[in-house]
C-alpha cells in the first residue's frame, strides 16, 4: 500500500526530496495497521476509495503530529469502512 500511496502524499506536501520518507512511510504504515489490527479493515491498494481514505488520513496526520481530533470526514469514511466490513460479514452467515 505504502508504493502506490508515498509518491501521492509527498505531491500533496509538496515534498520532493527524500529526506521525509521514512517519516512518510510510517505514517502510512500506522493507518493501514491500525485499519487492520484495530478496525479489522483490510484496505487494498487496487481501489481508489482506500488509496484516498489512507492518503487523506496520512496528510492530516503528518500535517498535525500532535494527534489531536480527527476530522469528522475522515471519522464517517471509517465508520463506513467497517459498516461494510460488518454487512460482509453478516452476508455469510446462514441464517436457517
Amino acid at each position: 500500500m505504502k508504493e502506490c500511496i508515498l509518491p501521492l502524499l509527498k505531491a500533496r506536501l509538496g515534498i520532493s526530496a527524500g529526506s521525509r520518507d521514512a517519516v512518510l512511510n510510517a505514517v502510512i504504515e500506522g493507518i493501514v495497521s491500525d485499519c487492520d489490527h484495530t478496525h479489522g479493515i483490510k484496505l487494498d491498494s487496487g481501489r481508489p476509495d482506500h488509496v484516498l481514505f489512507v492518503l487523506d488520513w496520512a496528510t492530516w496526520k503528518y500535517s498535525h503530529p500532535e494527534d489531536g481530533a480527527t476530522p469528522r470526514s475522515i471519522q464517517f469514511r471509517l465508520k463506513n469502512l467497517i459498516i461494510k466490513k460488518e454487512g460482509q460479514a453478516d452476508e455469510t452467515k446462514n441464517l436457517g
